[in-house]
């Protein structure tokens, strides 16, 4: 670096440059010490100054650091620029970028699948029925065949959790329980015969997972706000709505939790959804 007496003109000041970069000065000094952008001109008094040309080379660094690129691996190829590795390094990137915006586009989806699971919880009412119409779904269904203990029960859905992890499927929505209409369910105790996960349209295409697609239906809906203890009883409830508004049931209650443990301190306090489909009898 070629030393001066005075500021010279059309250079920055250390400051001046950091507030052009929108950084601190500290990270100007450590770029600096590690050798990977260095003032052009340094002053008798030890003054830093920084060519607007160098403003592309900040914003260069930035770039790959936003993408993960170690300092060391930027410092590398500063140190060997040329015309033809830039480009070369400009096409590897343009890779990471795409493959970044799909991670935040899932990131989104799943954020946005929370947000509504989330609102429909807020909302729910105790023990209110509601028929609700939804599209085509998809799910991954997995045989529970434990017994009534708990530990059973968490080890099941755990063992369900980590099939689908191992087929690439992270769901916004939350593991749930099928539970049977004929024999699923007495005046003490209700029980799975299969766990499952919802997916998100858009990772059916990802995963090699036997997925099963549900048509288009109705369902009779009721919500629990204090947890799954009033669920028991609520079995009846979604039967007996069906039968008064002549409705056939269909094979399985369906059992959403839709407020857990990331919202709520208790069991006592979640919020779950039990859906029963259904479809009208012919008159």
């Amino acid at each position: 670096m070629r030393k001066i007496r005075k500021k010279p003109k059309g250079y920055f000041t250390t400051g001046e440059f950091a507030r052009l970069c929108g950084v601190k000065k500290q990270t100007l000094f450590h770029y600096d010490q590690i050798g990977i952008l260095k003032p052009e001109l340094i002053g008798d008094n030890g003054y830093r100054y920084y060519s607007i040309f160098q403003f592309d080379t900040y914003n260069t660094i930035s770039m790959l650091k936003e993408l993960d690129i170690p300092l060391s691996y930027i410092k590398d190829f500063l140190e060997n620029r040329s015309p033809v590795s830039f480009l070369t390094l400009l096409k590897e990137h343009d890779t990471l970028i795409d493959e970044k915006i799909a991670e935040l586009q899932w990131l989104k989806s799943f954020v946005n699948g929370k947000i509504a699971i989330t609102e429909e919880g807020i909302s729910a009412r105790h023990g209110e029925i509601k028929l609700e119409q939804r599209p085509e779904e998809y799910y991954i269904f997995t045989k529970y065949s434990g017994g009534t203990e708990g530990v059973d029960e968490y080890a099941a859905f755990a063992a369900h959790i980590a099939h689908c992890h191992q087929n690439q499927i992270y769901s916004p929505y939350v593991t749930g329980g099928l539970i049977d209409v004929d024999g699923g369910y007495d005046d003490k105790d209700y029980y799975y015969s299969h766990l499952y996960t919802k997916l998100d349209p858009d990772d059916v295409a990802y995963s090699d997972a036997n997925i099963t697609v549900i048509p288009p239906r109705t369902y009779a809906v009721i919500y629990s706000t204090e947890g799954f203890l009033p669920i028991l009883s609520m079995f009846t409830s979604l039967m007996e709505f069906a039968r008064e508004n002549h409705l056939m049931p269909g094979d399985h209650f369906f059992e959403d939790v839709l407020l857990d443990s990331v919202s709520r301190s208790s069991l006592d306090g979640y919020a779950v959804k039990l859906g029963l489909p259904i479809e009208r009898m012919d008159p």
